[in-house]
């Protein structure tokens, strides 16, 4: 059935592309971002080419027709459209190509609402650093492969293999969202990875052997550094929580007369709100924080910044200067814990929504904010009175 301009706007975006046919090739193709434009398939030497017309509504249903009618002619003298068009291009020397910079911030834009503010402004800080100081001034078009492997290799070289598998992917999610666009139509990333360096496995998440837990908190106890950083750490490891969860968790989330933590979705990674029961030893702590910083508005603010959270490192600096940094991280007493308590018989699902692991289902995510409530406060008590025992 041949397109009407009433069908073209009431054409919805939806979870993924879709066409819309129109007639001889013709058809709208229509993205998850909303874009419509238009396109053409046809064959040239026996291969099946798309020829892209122009983006709806400034190229008009009749102006796509006619722009087909004109490829059909060229067709009919053996040149392909794609070609032509191409080669009118670069006579004309067109200037408005896409450029990476401006491709690298919409897609930046559009990802930013799944992300926690503090991970947007990460990836946006590494894509601006590494990606569009190197690119950002040239047109997507004109962007190879070798020019990514180029940028990628430099990162490389600095010994800095993780970070540049990130960008990586950062660099293929920007190709992609412009491909969706209609920008381009190849992925210069795609391809480029036996070229590069292995990565080997992350260790960020190494868990301490659970026979050394006693020597751990001896040591935290002993060490001579701030007492909101040491403080700040075994509130961690009590409530099972992320590094950040910890450091941005201001006096307004904890309720003590409910003896409970709500940490709000915009700081989870989930983005779902988390609840979380407080043992007797996580209220001794929190009581004891309280001493030092319950005048500002961070529970472990910086001990240099008092309008500030503790820094990133803390933690970290913290467990390399007791001693540990070979054996564990802030993130692996996670895996420490959960170890723990899926050996000693706590059901999994209430382990798993402690950690605040996603919850798949979408009905339920919406509905379970408190689940397990009391399993968890039990499981949490459990873990801190085996943690903290006196030997």
């Amino acid at each position: 059935m041949a397109l009407t301009d009433i069908r073209l706007r009431e054409a919805k975006p939806r979870e993924k592309a879709y066409k819309l046919p129109d007639a001889q090739g013709l058809y709208l193709w229509v993205a998850p971002t909303g874009l419509k434009s238009w396109r053409m398939k046809y064959r040239f030497h026996g291969k099946e080419k798309i020829l892209t017309i122009g983006k709806y509504p400034q190229t008009s249903l009749k102006k796509a027709r006619d722009a087909r009618a004109d490829a059909k002619a060229l067709l009919s003298e053996g040149v392909d459209p794609s070609a032509h068009k191409q080669a009118l291009k670069h006579s004309d020397n067109d200037q408005s190509a896409l450029l990476f910079k401006d491709a690298a911030k919409r897609w930046h834009e559009l990802n930013t609402p799944r992300w926690s503010p503090r991970y947007a402004l990460k990836v946006w800080q590494m894509t601006d650093k590494r990606l569009v100081k190197e690119l950002g001034n040239k047109p997507l078009k004109d962007i190879t492969s070798a020019d990514t492997l180029k940028v990628l290799r430099l990162m490389e070289n600095e010994g800095i293999g993780e970070t540049t598998r990130k960008v990586k992917n950062y660099l293929a999610g920007i190709f992609a969202y412009a491909i969706a666009e209609g920008h381009i139509e190849n992925n210069p990333v795609t391809g480029i990875t036996p070229a590069l360096k292995s990565v080997p496995p992350a260790t960020h998440q190494r868990s301490l052997p659970f026979h050394m837990m006693g020597d751990f908190i001896q040591a935290i106890d002993n060490d001579e550094g701030h007492p909101v950083v040491k403080l700040g750490l075994k509130l961690l490891l009590l409530t099972m929580t992320r590094t950040g969860e910890v450091r941005f968790a201001t006096w307004d989330e904890i309720d003590f007369e409910k003896r409970q933590w709500l940490i709000p979705a915009q700081r989870m990674k989930m983005r779902a709100d988390h609840l979380i029961p407080l043992s007797d030893q996580a209220i001794d702590v929190l009581k004891s924080l309280q001493a030092l910083t319950s005048h500002t508005r961070f529970i472990v603010r910086s001990p240099n910044t008092i309008d500030k959270p503790l820094s990133e490192n803390a933690f970290l600096v913290l467990i390399k200067r007791i001693g540990f940094k070979e054996y564990t991280t802030a993130h692996g007493l996670r895996a420490t814990a959960s170890t723990v308590l899926n050996e000693n018989g706590f059901r999994p699902e209430v382990i798993e929504k402690q950690l605040a692991h996603e919850e798949r289902n979408q009905v339920r995510k919406a509905y379970n904010r408190a689940d397990y409530l009391e399993e968890r406060r039990e499981m949490l008590q459990w873990w801190a009175d085996t943690v903290l025992k006196k030997e």
